[in-house]
């Protein structure tokens, strides 16, 4: 089946994996990478940011038609389209392809830039055969509406990239750290970090955003506000005793791609206690779980200091995380598969026209 996929292509990203994913399972796959559009040392004015118009977006979406109207695709899936404007929607719509949207972030965030900038795609979801959502919230507010029909995904991990395979010891030398958090800044995670460091355990910090801290001049000594390439994450994650996973709350996230990542690195996961998280690992055995500030800190210190008992659950959960496969290759099997069903009840028009907005 001729498949174009659409979204941020680098090979470090989630949206990657899951192209990858994809070829495995279908050989006629034409990738439509976002990043040239949407990528640059400039940033969007205010203007540009509030409307969704401007030469960047206008670009995208032209191109994109063009890219189809060349391809002529059964599906077009869309990874995250917070830019593809309702015209391009219907022009794909008219020339009867199925368009698949995927989102890991929440259509209704809790900061208020966050949530604006998923004001195109609700704006414009109506227009989709099928949505996957990994938010449970979303999920229970859409799957009773229609159209488009709503499906539950998961957030998983690249199996292609993260392992439990060591590392020659220099890189290990040079990558190791104690507690390891990698990811954005949000105010509850300032919080949580300030929490570890005020009793004194030593954290390693690296994300984006985390220039906009209040304490930034207490944390400048742990933090390293660059982003790591992608060969550059996976030894930062095997080289670090601990693995913190603060999800995101301004995405009302239950787990993340490292609720996954650090597990099948064969590192030891300290994650916020969430219900998917319970649902994913045994805690005590698998993984280990923090509520408060209080329990944060003393789990980590605890198995900070208790090497054998922290060795052991790490190793259940790497096996916890390859017996259950919480790998994207999972998850787009099982969601290609409710694709396949829907088409097979919906057969493709007999002539695609694919003529340019009519």
């Amino acid at each position: 089946m001729k498949v174009v996929y659409v979204g941020p292509l680098d090979r470090g990203g989630t949206c990657y994996a899951r192209l990858l994913a994809l070829q495995k399972i279908e050989t006629d796959i034409h990738p439509f990478d976002i990043r040239p559009y949407f990528q640059g040392p400039s940033t969007f004015s205010k203007l540009v940011a509030m409307t969704f118009i401007g030469p960047r977006f206008a670009s995208a979406n032209k191109d994109l038609v063009a890219f189809c109207i060349a391809a002529k695709p059964r599906v077009v899936w869309i990874d995250k389209g917070f830019w593809v404007w309702p015209w391009t929607l219907k022009a794909l719509r008219h020339n009867g392809v199925f368009l698949v949207q995927h989102n890991t972030d929440a259509l209704y965030p809790r900061k208020l830039t966050y949530l604006w900038t998923y004001q195109l795609m609700r704006m414009t979801l109506r227009y989709y055969d099928l949505y996957f959502t990994s938010n449970i919230q979303d999920y229970a507010k859409l799957s009773s509406k229609t159209p488009p029909r709503t499906e539950l995904t998961f957030n998983g991990y690249d199996h292609f990239r993260f392992n439990d395979l060591p590392v020659p010891a220099d890189l290990a030398k040079k990558w190791s750290s104690s507690l390891l958090f990698i990811g954005h800044y949000e105010p509850q995670t300032e919080k949580r970090i300030m929490a570890l460091i005020e009793e004194g355990l030593p954290v390693t910090v690296y994300g984006a955003g985390w220039e906009r801290a209040k304490s930034r001049e207490q944390l400048r000594s742990y933090i390293h506000c660059h982003q790591l390439d992608d060969v550059e994450y996976v030894y930062a994650l095997k080289g670090a005793k601990i693995g913190l996973c603060f999800v995101s709350e301004f995405n009302r996230n239950e787990t993340a791609g490292r609720s996954f990542e650090i597990p099948a690195c064969g590192t030891f996961l300290l994650a916020m206690r969430t219900r998917q998280h319970s649902e994913c690992y045994e805690e005590g055995k698998e993984a280990e779980f923090f509520g408060d500030y209080q329990e944060l800190v003393q789990k980590a210190r605890f198995y900070l200091e208790q090497e054998n008992l922290r060795q052991e659950i790490a190793k259940h959960g790497h096996e916890r995380c390859l017996r259950s496969d919480y790998s994207w290759a999972r998850y787009m099997r099982q969601d290609w598969a409710k694709v396949k069903n829907i088409l097979t009840e919906r057969p493709a028009p007999i002539a695609l026209r694919y003529r340019y907005g009519k």
